[in-house]
């Protein structure tokens, strides 16, 4: 299965486009971004309509780009509005500029049927901008199909074996999936853990009695095939103690590779001063043990001289269901 290029995928972060030229290869595009003198973002087909040499590898004149070859000149609508050697730019010399939204700390990108960006606008994601939250981010590269990922993070049942040290003393196994809410274009589940003390990891950055017990709601949602979200909250007698967001921003680069933007944020009313700083190294060796895992089953995948059938459990609910969800997005696509 390829992946639906009708979505809003993470092209980068906020803080990654400035005054220089960013190129990125998105959905087998290339793509290039850059920051206009007005703050907005603007987004090329990182090509000259002239030759085939990348417009990332010239230069910037205010807010228009130069090709390093010719010196041909674009301005963000992709239209050449100079051509060396002549007085006017041949009809047709252009190239393809791309609806872009920034909502920090994420800039979305369109790459899809021109116009469609009108009928599906990017999922709001709140706990980003504020409101008592903080975040902390970082990007990867992943050697893993998009499928892979998604299905990856709607089944956490392999956290005993992957990431045991994160477990809450007492708890053996997660309760059962149960229940799956699935609508046309979302997936999401929800699991309650059962009252356990703290693991080191949530006494640190909670600030909480590590020999009390707490309960734990679970839930992690496909949000679209370009954004994936879990909660993890530690709930006391009055309510949650601690909120976590873990915030995947999924962006096929090419059928096997992803770009992954991950968002880590919190709040909770007594967190310890380093919060941040122990969520961003607890969820970066998370991020290394999965990212090793899907690279490797990516791996066995591309060994395999025939497709193979495998067996699915009750665990895999949701993830089955966004990944049916995907292939009727890519059929559907075709067919039109």
């Amino acid at each position: 299965m390829s992946y639906p290029q009708d979505c809003w995928y993470v092209a980068a972060t906020s803080d990654e486009v400035g005054d220089g030229l960013v190129s990125r290869r998105i959905l087998d595009r290339s793509v290039l971004l850059f920051r206009l003198s007005d703050g907005s973002i603007a987004a090329l087909e990182d090509r000259c309509a002239h030759r085939p040499y990348p417009l990332s590898a010239g230069h910037r004149e205010d807010d228009l780009v130069v090709c390093g070859y010719h010196g041909c000149t674009y301005d963000a609508s992709g239209r050449c509005v100079r051509m060396p050697g002549q007085d006017n730019p041949p009809w047709g010399a252009q190239v393809r500029a791309f609806p872009v939204l920034e909502r920090a700390p994420f800039v979305w990108i369109w790459t899809g049927t021109p116009g469609g960006e009108r009928l599906r606008p990017p999922p709001s994601t709140p706990w980003l901008q504020g409101d008592g939250w903080s975040s902390v981010g970082e990007r990867r590269v992943v050697a893993a199909d998009v499928v892979l990922l998604h299905e990856h993070y709607l089944d956490l049942t392999n956290v005993f074996e992957m990431h045991p040290e994160l477990v809450p003393p007492g708890i053996e196994a997660l309760p059962p999936l149960e229940e799956v809410i699935v609508s046309e274009m979302s997936v999401a589940y929800t699991r309650e853990l059962p009252q356990a003390p703290l693991a080191p990891w949530e006494a640190k950055v909670s600030g909480l009695d590590r020999l009390e017990s707490f309960g734990r709601r679970e839930t992690g949602t496909f949000v679209t095939p370009g954004l994936h979200k879990q909660t993890y909250s530690i709930i006391g007698p009055d309510g949650p103690e601690l909120e976590l967001v873990r915030t995947h921003g999924f962006t096929p680069e090419s059928s096997g590779v992803t770009h992954v933007f991950l968002q880590i944020s919190w709040r909770g009313g007594s967190l310890s001063s380093d919060a941040g700083a122990q969520l961003a190294g607890v969820f970066h060796e998370m991020a290394d043990r999965d990212v090793a895992v899907l690279e490797t089953m990516q791996r066995c995948l591309d060994e395999d001289p025939t497709p193979r059938r495998y067996v699915n459990v009750k665990a895999d609910r949701a993830a089955l269901r966004a990944r049916k969800i995907m292939q009727s997005m890519v059929e559907e696509e075709r067919a039109d």
